[in-house]
């Protein structure tokens, strides 16, 4: 499936990245890229990969997240936590799917995102994300591995029709970053919010602009705007 890019973050067990390559390989999945791992691509890996030895081979290792989502236009990351913390109501893999298809059939570039086995992706990771997606399980048992994970949003994304026509590509996400950046700083310098508040300030502000998805022409005017009021 041209565009869409699966991405470990911290990922802790070698034999966990083989099953999450031979997951992807099932439904038509081959970009697989390791933000910041904890363990390597080794014989495990291969072994529980099976016949999805080529994802492995082309997976690519980063130290960061941010480096993992360059050039994507699209991001959705999975928790199963409830989050105090965090804005907005987390979406299912089948609500986001036709979206995400109809983005991919449109060319434009989608990353799923996972988190650690033990503990997941961190608020601050959550932040790069425009759809926050949670699993639908029995509450009696909640517990997902890392592979399984991959499988359901992966089986969700292969199934899906497209929802329509694709709204125009969002600016990538090391554009947004760029963004948050300078609404961070200006925030501080007009007084809106101090030091303290800042985190909690600044994840509402990035829902609205995630959900906003402005363009790479519309975010050069936001920031343009900004640098023009300092």
């Amino acid at each position: 499936m041209p565009g869409a890019r699966v991405v470990l973050v911290g990922v802790q067990e070698s034999g966990n990245i083989g099953m999450v390559a031979r997951a992807m390989k099932n439904f038509g999945l081959r970009e697989l890229v390791l933000a910041s791992p904890q363990a390597a691509v080794g014989p495990e890996s291969f072994k529980f990969a099976v016949g999805a030895r080529d994802v492995l081979e082309r997976a690519r290792v980063v130290d960061t997240l941010d480096q993992a989502l360059e050039g994507v236009h699209w991001v959705a990351a999975a928790t199963a936590r409830a989050r105090e913390e965090y804005p907005g109501e987390p979406t299912t893999p089948r609500e986001v799917a036709p979206f995400l298809r109809g983005a991919l059939e449109a060319g434009q570039r989608v990353a799923l995102v996972f988190g650690r086995e033990r503990s997941g992706l961190t608020n601050a990771e959550l932040d790069r994300a425009h759809f926050v997606i949670r699993i639908p399980t029995d509450p009696a048992f909640k517990s997902l591995n890392l592979a399984q994970a991959v499988l359901v949003l992966a089986y969700e994304l292969f199934l899906a029709r497209s929802g329509g026509t694709a709204p125009p590509a969002p600016a990538a996400a090391e554009h947004m970053e760029g963004f948050f950046a300078d609404l961070e700083a200006f925030l501080l310098e007009i007084g809106y919010t101090d030091e303290r508040r800042l985190p909690h300030v600044m994840r509402a502000f990035r829902r609205v602009f995630h959900r906003a998805a402005p363009t790479e022409g519309e975010l050069s005017m936001l920031r343009g705007l900004i640098r023009q009021s300092r």
